[in-house]
């Protein structure tokens, strides 16, 4: 009785050794803080992009184990909303800038396109290569299992994908006008409201804890909600305690090692505040859960896609900036443009509620070229590759659509009219 006792102690123990390491990620950023120690821009960069991902596992650990109080698709919301917030931190504190500092305008946007292509680009096809890896280890420990690989969203996942296309066909117009507005955000928080709206009716379904969660969730529920709510509160103090020495250490690394600021805030800080979302889609990924992996990523778009964009000029105004709204350059709208472009055929790919290696590997390669264009290719010639790659999202996906043109009215009503409840139990019974 008592090596069993010491056993299962060891094993909670064990799973509490993560929280150790995500601690040991902000710690040295925090005393930096407290001390006003001054660093080079670089170290800083380094310190404080590791507190965005300590902070951001325990956050991400706090809010799954919001899956026992919450239905599951709005627990998935909040999970990809929580998860996100390094990035609202650091896209939000440019746009606040930009009210009075004009040169933050272009950083702003730059932060939020890179995030979100890099999101799909290389989140979503990371999630099914470890589900596929993950499924190739499990058959060759059962042979006999022979059933092919299969990575399948849930029929709730349809408010998801319909959604998204919503957002995405909205965010192609923004090309056309030279400044993100209010109005913008209206619509666009408008939208994100409808999503949670539908998920807040989903029924709530049993979570499937990993790690931290699981040795949380067998506390006494007062104690659970207790450490559940510290998770959030220390991490999410950390965030915006970090958000201004980070993005201003950034911008001033750029300069010193003489790469544009653009870029560095486009690519360097969506590695460090999507890091931590990879994390856990990529563990459930790995057990073949595809709600939670696949799933919570595609909530993560929708939620930067919306709340997120919609933020920036509300932030711009609370800035000092004017109503006419945060000004976008030829440069900035065609980033738009393309980023809408690639939401697009993501959204395409999702019709069928799966995403198959072929198609994770298609969505990484064409992420790579245009990645590859954005830091290699001058200025003069980006022009043209950024409208190329999105046109060839655009047809790409227009093939998409149309092979799928048969299941088009069932997944718009699913993901606009039946009840999240119906959709459940439908799923259930299959």
């Amino acid at each position: 009785m008592t090596g069993r006792a010491t056993s299962t102690s060891a094993v909670s123990a064990g799973r509490l050794v993560p929280i150790a390491v995500a601690v040991a990620l902000f710690t040295p950023a925090m005393v930096s803080l407290l001390f006003g120690i001054e660093l080079l821009p670089i170290a800083s960069v380094l310190i404080y992009g590791a507190a965005f991902i300590g902070a951001a596992l325990l956050l991400t650990w706090g809010t799954e184990l919001a899956q026992i109080d919450l239905p599951q698709g709005l627990a998935i919301s909040f999970l990809a909303l929580i998860a996100i917030l390094p990035e609202y931190a650091v896209d939000l504190l440019f746009a606040f800038q930009a009210g009075t500092d004009p040169q933050s305008a272009p950083l702003a946007l730059a932060n939020m396109t890179g995030a979100n292509r890099l999101l799909i680009g290389v989140g979503w096809s990371l999630v099914v290569l470890v589900a596929a890896l993950g499924f190739r280890r499990q058959n060759r420990k059962n042979p006999s299992a022979g059933s092919p690989f299969d990575f399948r969203l849930g029929r709730l996942a349809t408010v998801d994908v319909v959604v998204l296309g919503l957002i995405s066909v909205y965010a192609l117009t923004l090309v056309l006008r030279p400044s993100l507005t209010v109005i913008d955000s209206v619509v666009l928080i408008g939208m994100f409201a409808f999503y949670v709206t539908r998920l807040w009716r989903a029924p709530k379904e049993e979570p499937d804890f990993i790690g931290p969660p699981a040795a949380i969730a067998v506390l006494p529920t007062g104690a659970r909600r207790l450490v559940t709510i510290a998770l959030m509160v220390v991490a999410a103090t950390v965030i915006l305690l970090s958000a201004e020495p980070f993005s201003g250490s950034l911008v001033q690394s750029g300069q010193d090692l003489g790469v544009d600021s653009f870029l560095m805030v486009q690519w360097i800080a969506p590695l460090a505040t999507e890091t931590a979302e990879l994390i856990p889609a990529c563990i459930f990924a790995w057990r073949q859960s595809a709600n939670e992996g696949l799933g919570t990523l595609l909530s993560s778009k929708i939620n930067q896609w919306s709340l997120l964009v919609g933020a920036v000029p509300i932030a711009f105004l609370l800035g000092g900036g004017s109503l006419t709204g945060l000004p976008m350059d030829p440069l900035q709208r065609q980033e738009l443009f393309l980023t809408g472009a690639q939401s697009i055929f993501a959204m395409s790919l999702l019709t069928d509620l799966k995403l198959t290696v072929r198609e994770a590997v298609l969505i990484l390669v064409l992420f790579l070229g245009d990645f590859s264009a954005s830091v290699f290719l001058p200025d003069d010639v980006q022009t043209y590759t950024r409208f190329g790659f999105s046109g060839l999202y655009l047809v790409l996906a227009a093939v998409r659509l149309v092979t799928a043109r048969r299941v088009l009215p069932s997944l718009v009503r699913d993901g606009l009219l039946i009840s999240p409840v119906r959709l459940a139990e439908e799923e259930r019974a299959r």
